[in-house]
């Protein structure tokens, strides 16, 4: 049976994986059914503070650094429906902490009136019996989407998932990421 909650709120968080389920795959998906074309990102800081960057232009690798995958590019054209993107994190104990985002691509960059909570989007991250979900509801206007973020670095070692929903212009930083 699965364990599932939704973090409502802005800066709410739940503890995630036990130390010793470091080594588990973690799914995490970028699901909306508006007709907009949505690109997820995965921006993870490792041990050795070391910025790793996973979207469909560098999809990552399972058995080497950056030890995190995506698997497609959903929504192209704008396109409506169940739209989704999927990474899988295949080593967790790599990283310190790891930002899930959504980047909106615009055919017509003119189009800048809508914010992403009208998407109807969501991020889901699962592992084992565990599936915490983080809905994309941020009503601010902007280019990127930091929506859930896992953090690792609990020295009882344990792992938390925390609602972030925050909308800005540019691409996160290494700066801005260590001070989430």
């Amino acid at each position: 049976m699965v364990n599932t909650i939704t973090l409502k709120q802005k800066g709410e968080k739940t503890n995630f994986l036990k130390k010793k389920a470091q080594d588990t795959e973690i799914k995490v998906t970028l699901r909306w059914t508006a007709g907009v074309d949505l690109d997820l990102h995965a921006f993870g800081i490792t041990e050795e503070d070391k910025l790793n960057h996973i979207y469909f232009n560098s999809k990552g690798k399972k058995n080497k650094a950056p030890y995190i995958v995506l698997d497609k590019d959903s929504g192209v054209g704008n396109t409506a429906g169940d739209n989704e993107e999927n990474l899988v994190v295949y080593n967790l104990g790599h990283y310190r902490k790891i930002l899930f985002t959504a980047h909106i691509y615009r055919f017509f960059p003119f189009f800048s009136d809508v914010f992403f909570g009208k998407y109807d989007g969501s991020v889901v991250v699962k592992a084992l019996d565990e599936e915490i979900q983080v809905p994309l509801n941020a009503k601010e206007k902007g280019k990127w989407a930091l929506i859930s973020m896992i953090e690792n670095t609990n020295p009882q070692g344990e792992s938390n998932v925390v609602n972030i929903n925050i909308i800005q212009k540019n691409e996160p930083t290494l700066a801005q990421l260590e001070s989430l």
